[in-house]
């Protein structure tokens, strides 16, 4: 497994640089930003495994940022903050963040809720900064969105990316339609099953595109899909 790769957001650079000092020395691979729109900038460019986030920063909210880093890919969110009020933090932790605390923070408190975030968000599987080889005819690059089909380079679309994310998280089970759409078209987007059938076709064809049978996306009629090398 390749090393986490983490997003710390905050418009105090002294936090910000404590944080990525600690994190580094740790083995984690962090990228930070001051701001909501140049933390989604290097998420666009590469995908992070977790996000560690400021409240109250210039452009946004933590709040708003974890909103819209959900809208392209799914991880787990710590909220890092001086705002203590009670329902601040429910808010947070009912709509936004799998995890909140509050500044002044020990680095030690919370590198151990990070690291159990992750354990237990991701189960020992694939998360999304992976470089995944899954034979000598396939290697994913889910952090950048591209993939290499018998030594060619390809790009995913976001949405492409996260169907094949998805499947290859459980490979060999189903995963239903209701899921691929809730989860991969994520908020403020609209799927149907029509859009889902139309991306796991040009999914395949980037795939696959000299076989008419599929060779690793199989279709469960009525159901879902799942991923398999056959």
């Amino acid at each position: 497994m390749s090393k986490w790769r983490l997003l710390v957001a905050d418009d105090d650079v002294v936090v910000r640089r404590s944080l990525e000092a600690g994190l580094l020395a740790d083995g984690f691979e962090v990228v930070t930003a001051q701001d909501g729109e140049s933390a989604l900038e290097k998420v666009n460019q590469r995908w992070p495994d977790a996000a560690i986030l400021d409240l109250m920063m210039p452009d946004m909210t933590g709040f708003e940022l974890a909103e819209r880093l959900r809208r392209t890919v799914e991880i787990p969110i710590l909220i890092l903050t001086s705002i203590t009020d009670e329902q601040t933090t429910i808010k947070g932790l009912e709509q936004y963040a799998d995890d909140y605390m509050h500044k002044p923070f020990s680095y030690g408190v919370l590198r151990a809720r990070l690291n159990r975030l992750l354990a237990r968000f991701y189960e020992g599987g694939l998360h999304p900064g992976e470089r995944v080889v899954v034979d000598d005819y396939l290697t994913v690059d889910f952090g950048h969105r591209l993939m290499w089909v018998a030594g060619e380079q390809i790009a995913l679309t976001p949405i492409e990316a996260r169907i094949l994310f998805l499947l290859m998280q459980r490979p060999g089970t189903i995963v239903p339609s209701a899921t691929l759409l809730r989860k991969a078209w994520g908020a403020g987007e609209e799927g149907d099953p029509d859009s889902l059938w139309v991306r796991i076709r040009k999914l395949r064809n980037k795939l696959e595109p000299h076989g008419a049978t599929p060779r690793y996306i199989h279709t469960q009629r009525g159901v879902g899909y799942r991923f398999g090398r056959e």
